[in-house]
C-alpha cells in the first residue's frame, strides 16, 4: 500500500514506520504510567536501584501520625456517677477499679467493662411449693440486689443472675417447706420473708458473687384454685376478728379516758367541798367567838336569841307546822297563808324574814314589834314545844 493511500486522511500510513503507534489511553494507562514513573529502574554498577520521589517519607510519616492520633482519641471513654469500670490488659484482670469521670485506655491493649454498682436489679421466682403440712401453695417472690464488687461480679461466676435465681428458688423452697400454710397465707408472711432472705444470703456467700441482697418480698401467696374460696372465707373471718378486736381496744381506751375524767372531776368536787366546809367551819368559829363575850355578859338573853333565830331558820323551810297542845288536839299552822297575808299587810316584815332565813344565823335581831307579834301568835294558838325539841333546835343552830 502506498504511503499516501487515501483513508483516515493518510494519518495511519507513515513511511518511517510510526503509523501503527497509538496514543496512550489516559483513563487506563495513567495508573500504570504513574507506577512506572514512581519506580524507575536504573542500572548502576551492575545493581538495580529504585528511586522514590522526594516527598514519599513525609507522606508515610503523616499517615503514621494520623493513625496514632486516631488510636489515642479512640482510647477516651466516660463512666457515669453510678458506674464503675474494670480493666483487662491483654485479657488479664487489673485490680484497680476505674472511678467515674473521663478516662483513657490504650486501645487494642486494654478493655474496659462498665458495671452499674448503684442501680437496683430485680427478678421474680415463682412456683407451686409443698408446705410443712403437705399442702400445695403458689408463691411468687421478688428479689432485689445490687453489685457490691464489680470484679467478682464479672469474673467469679459465669452468669450471676441465673446462679442467684437458682439460689433464691432453693432458699424459698427450704423455708416454705418448713412453714405452716396458715402462717404463710396470714400474719407469718413477714417472718417467712426475713428467714428466706437470711437463707439466700447464706447460700450466695459461698459463691462470692460480688453482690448484696437489697430486699426480698412476696408478690403473691395463694392456695390452689380448688380451695381458694374456703381460704378467702377464712381470711375474711380473720379480718373481722381483727376489726372487732381493734374496735374493742378503742372502746376500752375511750372508757378509760371517760373514767379518768369522772375521777378527776369527783376529786376536784371533793377538794372544793372540803375547802368550802373548812371555810364555813372557820366562819362559824369566828362567829361564835364574837358571840362568846355577849354570852358571858348575858347568857339567858343570848340563849333565847339563838333559840329564836334557830327556830326561825328551821320554820322558814316548811309551809306547814303541826302543833300538839296539852289537850291532845293536833293543830296545823298554814304558814304559807300567813306569810301571804303578811305580804299584803307588811311587805318589809316578809323581806326581813326571808333575809334572816337565807343568812342562817343573823346578828341583826328582828324588831320588838315583830318579836312580840310572833310571840303573841304562838300564845294565841297554844303552841307547845317540848324541851327535847328545844334542845335539838338549839343544837342544830349551833
Amino acid at each position: 500500500m502506498a504511503w499516501n493511500q487515501p483513508g483516515n486522511n493518510g494519518q495511519d500510513n507513515d513511511p518511517w514506520g510510526n503509523g501503527n503507534q497509538k496514543k496512550p489511553n489516559n483513563s487506563s494507562g495513567s495508573f500504570f504510567d504513574m507506577v512506572n514513573n514512581l519506580f524507575k529502574k536504573k542500572k548502576s554498577g551492575g545493581k538495580n536501584n529504585y528511586n522514590l520521589p522526594v516527598n514519599m517519607p513525609v507522606i508515610i510519616g503523616a499517615i503514621l501520625l494520623i493513625i496514632i492520633i486516631i488510636w489515642a482519641i479512640s482510647g477516651f471513654y466516660t463512666i457515669n456517677q453510678s458506674q464503675r469500670g474494670v480493666v483487662t490488659r491483654f485479657g488479664q484482670v487489673q485490680q484497680e477499679i476505674v472511678q467515674p469521670g473521663l478516662n483513657w485506655k490504650p486501645s487494642l491493649i486494654d478493655q474496659v467493662y462498665i458495671v452499674d454498682t448503684q442501680g437496683t436489679r430485680n427478678f421474680n421466682v415463682q412456683g407451686f411449693m409443698i408446705t410443712a403440712g403437705e399442702n400445695l401453695v403458689f408463691v411468687e417472690m421478688n428479689v432485689q440486689y445490687q453489685v457490691s464488687n464489680p470484679i467478682k461480679y464479672l469474673f467469679n461466676v459465669t452468669n450471676v443472675e441465673d446462679s442467684l435465681r437458682q439460689a433464691a428458688d432453693s432458699a424459698l423452697r427450704t423455708e416454705v417447706g418448713s412453714s405452716n400454710m396458715d402462717a404463710i397465707l396470714t400474719d407469718g408472711r413477714s417472718a417467712l420473708e426475713s428467714r428466706t432472705k437470711d437463707e439466700l444470703v447464706n447460700i450466695i456467700s459461698n459463691y462470692d458473687m460480688g453482690i448484696r441482697i437489697v430486699d426480698l418480698n412476696f408478690q403473691s401467696v395463694r392456695p390452689p384454685e380448688e380451695v381458694q374460696d374456703a381460704f378467702n372465707d377464712a381470711i375474711k373471718a380473720r379480718e373481722d376478728r381483727e376489726r372487732e378486736i381493734n374496735k374493742a381496744e378503742a372502746d376500752k381506751v375511750q372508757l378509760i379516758q371517760q373514767s379518768e375524767g369522772r375521777s378527776a372531776r369527783i376529786l376536784a368536787d371533793a377538794n372544793a367541798y372540803r375547802v368550802r366546809v373548812e371555810l364555813e367551819a372557820e366562819g362559824d368559829v369566828a362567829r361564835f367567838e364574837k358571840l362568846l363575850p355577849e354570852y358571858k355578859a348575858a347568857p339567858e338573853i343570848t340563849k333565847e336569841r339563838l333559840y329564836i333565830e334557830t327556830m326561825e331558820h328551821i320554820l322558814s323551810n316548811t309551809n306547814k307546822i303541826l302543833v300538839n297542845d296539852k289537850s291532845g288536839n293536833l293543830l296545823v299552822l298554814p304558814l304559807e297563808q300567813l306569810l301571804k297575808n303578811k305580804d299584803n299587810s307588811n311587805p318589809s316584815l316578809n323581806e326581813q324574814f326571808k333575809l334572816n332565813s337565807t343568812n342562817g344565823y343573823n346578828m341583826n335581831f328582828p324588831s320588838t314589834s315583830n318579836t312580840d307579834a310572833v310571840a303573841s301568835t304562838s300564845e294565841s294558838k297554844n303552841t307547845n314545844v317540848t324541851r327535847g325539841n328545844t334542845t335539838s333546835s338549839r343544837s342544830s343552830g349551833r
